[in-house]
């Protein structure tokens, strides 16, 4: 398997509504020179995936950025006029999210941009480096509608959907779990020391899985 760190998205530059098969744009590719179709994966309108290349294949999808990054494609990307415009469905929308989540937990991706970024084009006619950020960065989305899986654990959608009374009630609890851990400290000798320090560990942890999906609290509604 190649070593990958980026995801690049495309659009087909078909007007909206037009559905695309992966048999056309393999032909496509072929008149322009290329072995077969240069995306590894196509989402049509319905939210279906099609395979393109095999992921451990380089791809032929955006020139000079090609060894180490896998190029998915939409079908659209045009209006009616022939005007690049954003026209994913809604399906769309949601199987690009779930894709880019797997390419960042499947392949170690790091980085999630749009063919725009590295040409002189509108492809793939949305701002998919800052839309994505989210999932790039390894941080959750801070929008309970689209946290799908966090990668905190238990209770952080809990906490998402609650807002900042969810990550005060933390705020509060962690406070706490720290004083109960710095009194087995002062007890002395080694086991209690063990115990404390991991108690003190363990409420910190538990107060980052919050924050990290429900925003932190000011420190005023943490004492109040």
């Amino acid at each position: 398997m190649r070593k990958l760190n980026e995801l690049i998205w495309h659009c087909t530059a078909t007007p909206e509504g037009r559905e695309v098969s992966v048999a056309e744009i393999d032909r496509w590719h072929r008149q322009r020179g290329w072995n077969g179709i240069g995306y590894h994966k196509v989402i049509h309108l319905d939210g279906s995936v099609s395979d393109g290349r095999p992921i451990a294949t380089m791809g032929a999808h955006v020139k000079g950025h090609n060894r180490s990054t896998i190029g998915y494609v939409y079908v659209g990307g045009l209006d009616a006029s022939g005007n690049p415009k954003d026209t994913r469905t809604d399906a769309q929308k949601a199987t690009m999210i779930r894709l880019s989540q797997e390419a960042v937990r499947d392949y170690g991706i790091r980085k999630i941009s749009g063919h725009r970024d590295y040409a002189a084009k509108a492809c793939p006619c949305f701002d998919a480096t800052g839309e994505y950020h989210w999932i790039a960065s390894g941080m959750p989305s801070k929008d309970p509608a689209r946290l799908i899986k966090s990668r905190t654990v238990a209770g952080t959608t809990v906490a998402a959907a609650a807002g900042a009374g969810a990550t005060v009630e933390a705020a509060q609890d962690a406070i706490a779990g720290v004083q109960n851990g710095l009194q087995t400290l002062s007890v002395g000798g080694v086991i209690p020391i063990i115990i404390g320090l991991l108690v003190v560990a363990g409420a910190l942890l538990a107060l980052y899985a919050r924050w990290d999906d429900a925003g932190r609290p000011s420190l005023k509604e943490m004492i109040s």
